[in-house]
């Protein structure tokens, strides 16, 4: 009962992903063409299938402070934005980082927080487009470790657009802070139970993948208790945009080290 709740609350905050799994402990992810989508089974079925599912390249449109050559010049920046109760955070491009403040899924919303910005307090920031590469992959294996995999690889994805989302509902009053929290609280929630779920179903040492994705999850573990150490709605709010920008970061470098 306990696994089929894990899958269902999964379902409700979104899935799709995918690998290739060979029996029990062996995990590798294919790059391919033309993708089918496959619905997720909440059940463990012991089925052997193979599956295509396609990962769709994401953007979120990101309140930019500042663009530095190196990573100590955009991590004195980002630090002096958080000691005025800014979310600031660093993302590597290249050889390039770049310092957030904010980041929105809708260009408008993104380019209107920055205009107020510019007339209301004089801060100078740039729009850009943060984007999370498309990628399809090929998953043969058991149907009920497949699930799993599958709904690892968008877990922590759709955990950074609630966050992001609900931040920005908090500061427009739209969200309460109570009301925050128990969208914080769910996320957990549902974050634990994967991690369980997954335990049970694959043995030690897990199949790459598996640990990749784990490692992923764990981390929320620290993300959360910075966000339940908050104890004002913009407090709240600054911390859900930190954590948001960094488990999309986190999200999107894990699709690129399956591309690669």
């Amino acid at each position: 009962m306990r696994k089929t709740l894990a899958l269902g609350i999964l379902v409700l905050i979104g899935l799709g992903a995918l690998i290739r799994l060979r029996g029990m402990d062996e995990l590798e992810a294919q790059h391919v063409p033309q993708p089918t989508p496959t619905p997720v089974a909440s059940a463990y079925d012991e089925t052997v299938e193979t599956r295509e599912v396609t990962l769709p390249a994401e953007s979120w449109y990101a309140i930019q402070t500042g663009i530095y050559s190196t990573a100590e010049a955009a991590q004195e920046k980002r630090d002096a934005y958080a000691q005025r109760g800014a979310p600031g955070y660093v993302n590597q491009d290249g050889e390039k980082w770049r310092v957030y403040i904010a980041c929105y899924g809708d260009k408008d919303d993104a380019a209107a927080v920055r205009e107020r910005l510019s007339v209301n307090q004089g801060v100078e920031t740039y729009l850009h487009s943060w984007v999370c590469p498309e990628i399809t992959l090929r998953l043969t294996g058991m149907v009920g470790q497949l699930d799993v995999v599958e709904t690892g690889l968008t877990l922590m994805h759709q955990a950074a657009n609630v966050l992001r989302d609900n931040a920005a509902l908090l500061d427009g009053g739209e969200r309460t802070l109570g009301e925050a929290r128990s969208v914080v609280a769910a996320l957990d929630e549902s974050i634990r139970l994967w991690q369980d779920t997954a335990g049970d179903r694959f043995t030690r040492p897990y199949p790459e993948l598996v640990e990749m994705e784990m490692q992923l999850a764990a981390g929320w573990k620290e993300k959360h208790a910075a966000l339940q150490e908050t104890e004002s709605a913009t407090a709240l709010s600054a911390a859900m945009k930190l954590q948001a920008m960094a488990l999309y970061d986190e999200s999107c470098a894990l699709r690129q080290a399956l591309m690669e």
